[in-house]
């Protein structure tokens, strides 16, 4: 038992966890350190007002529980998020699908995480949206290589900075392009130290945060709209994408086409893409996806009978579409 002598700020330490991690009542947490409960809630509004501890309010959208738990028990998902809104993600809904994958990132980080980020636009909106934290053991590791095409924000080594910087994480950068020319400078790359750092990480990973991308021409998605940032990075050349439409690609993960069925159809392009390998993938505990849009209903369901994604965020119309057409 503590004494009253103890240092102020040790007690007001131990009085807070008391109360705001064990939510012990003010009385319980006197008698457990021996002091009077006038000391106790002093020691309470101190920590507050010192900023020992901090409360936040997040302005976090309202969920539909019900299609969620309709989308967990048709794909076997760990757990499905999806975000109550009236707009389709594809037409205002993307920040509020992003608040809502942001809060519950947040409830899965742990304190020694090894945490991947790819690349794209619902990426960034999403750390945008990830609480801060102080100082901690997380590290962050690049899943894929960069591309000047897709812009500073949308970028894998961006996104992997900003997402580390929010945590008071580590980072672990890929310091080359996505693709190369071919499997043997993929193979020299990786012997390089600058990427090296966190190609050995994949196999550490503990949680992955993804986007699913939709290649052109799918049901509801006109052919010549883009919702791929593999597609948007341009580091597919015409012949690549002609054979990813060939092979009836409908979407992606990270950097890694896959069909209507969940078969992933590229093995040539992962040879020399510097990124995480499905099988690497594959083995990550907790995979969390965010898509939102109607038009990536088809590119989710792939995605989904892939195997690979454990957790999934959405929005409601989005969910209505990947179930309707099930």
């Amino acid at each position: 038992m503590a004494s009253s002598s103890a240092p102020a700020p040790d007690l007001a330490t131990q009085v807070a966890r008391l109360f705001f991690d064990r939510q012990m009542t003010k009385v319980e947490i006197a008698a457990h350190l021996g002091i009077s409960r006038f000391r106790v809630a002093r020691l309470i509004d101190s920590a507050l007002a010192d900023g020992l501890v901090r409360i936040e309010y997040r302005d976090v959208p309202a969920e539909d529980r019900a299609i969620a738990t309709r989308m967990e028990e048709r794909y076997g998902l760990a757990l499905c998020a999806v975000a109550d809104v009236a707009d389709d993600a594809d037409t205002g809904g993307l920040d509020a699908v992003a608040r809502l994958a942001g809060a519950v990132i947040d409830g899965l980080i742990g304190p020694s995480e090894v945490i991947g980020i790819a690349w794209g636009s619902t990426m960034a909106a999403v750390v945008r949206h990830i609480p801060t934290r102080a100082a901690t053991t997380i590290e962050v590791v690049q899943l894929a290589g960069s591309s000047t095409r897709l812009g500073r924000e949308r970028d894998a080594g961006q996104l992997a900075r900003s997402l580390a910087d929010r945590l008071g994480a580590t980072e672990y950068p890929i310091y080359a392009p996505a693709f190369v020319a071919s499997a043997d400078v993929r193979a020299a790359l990786a012997r390089n130290p600058e990427v090296a750092g966190a190609l050995t990480r994949f196999e550490t990973l503990t949680l992955a945060i993804v986007g699913i991308g939709a290649m052109p021409g799918g049901p509801g998605e006109a052919s010549s709209s883009v919702s791929s940032s593999l597609l948007r990075s341009g580091v597919l050349d015409a012949a690549d994408v002609a054979r990813l439409s060939a092979s009836g690609a409908v979407g992606d993960l990270v950097v890694h086409p896959f069909d209507a069925g969940g078969r992933f159809v590229a093995p040539d392009l992962a040879e020399r893409a510097v990124a995480i390998g499905v099988g690497a993938l594959r083995r990550v505990p907790r995979v969390v996806a965010v898509a939102a849009g109607t038009a990536k209903a088809q590119a989710i369901r792939g995605a989904l009978a892939s195997g690979v994604v454990h957790i999934l965020v959405t929005d409601r119309a989005t969910a209505r579409a990947v179930l309707a057409d099930d």
